[in-house]
């Protein structure tokens, strides 16, 4: 689905926010956030259904929320003050106001492109454009919860539809296809990624593959 709001175009299946035409990047817990809000809209979301939603696995302080909050709205251009996209219901939660037009794909003489997805256990994680960090950190993009994994372990960064993974000076190393890495390493569709000893999946879909692996 396609939703088309002011200046912004969000699309769920790509991961892609558009603003004035051009990609902004959005951490995916932003993106979620963002998705929540309009799929939900006109209905207050609270706090504890977002961080619910959000960090389902994870015990994270209610201050997080805000934080994301501030993220989506710069990147869709929104102001705190006068929001005009994303309303504040102080003590309450956050709601989407702002008029929305949705453009099923069927209608969007754009063809879907391969989507980027990070397999963990029975995660299924996408890769927006730009920069996903990854670490046993809260507030990271992709959280892993495991003592072999360093707070701020490695970064995944895709760019032009293709990934790249950097180990950030972990503890206990980043591996591709069991080689350790030392620098930003492509990614293919199939690869083996360990942070430290968890061990995840890098796998391309395309819309219009049916043999698209799935683990």
């Amino acid at each position: 689905m396609r939703y088309v709001f002011g200046r912004c175009r969000l699309d769920t299946s790509s991961r892609d926010l558009t603003r004035d035409g051009v990609s902004v990047h959005l951490s995916p817990k932003a993106f979620e956030l963002l998705k929540l809000l309009i799929e939900a809209r006109p209905r207050v979301l609270p706090k504890a259904e977002l961080m619910e939603q959000l960090w389902p696995d994870a015990f994270v302080v209610e201050a997080n929320l805000p934080v994301l909050v501030g993220e989506v709205r710069t990147a869709i251009g929104d102001q705190a003050a006068g929001a005009s996209v994303i309303k504040t219901h102080h003590g309450v939660g956050y709601s989407f106001v702002s008029e929305v037009r949705e453009v099923r794909p069927e209608n969007d003489v754009t063809a879907p492109g391969p989507v980027l997805v990070l397999r963990v256990g029975s995660r299924r994680i996408v890769l927006g454009p730009g920069i996903t960090t990854v670490g046993r950190d809260h507030d990271g993009d992709v959280y892993l919860n495991d003592p072999s994994v360093s707070r701020v372990h490695a970064r995944i960064v895709v760019e032009n539809g293709a990934a790249t993974v950097e180990d950030l000076k972990s503890k206990n190393g980043t591996c591709v296809q069991s080689e350790p890495i030392d620098k930003p390493t492509l990614l293919k569709d199939g690869d083996e990624i360990e942070f430290g000893s968890v061990k995840v999946w890098f796998i391309v879909e395309r819309p219009d593959d049916p043999t698209t692996l799935t683990l």
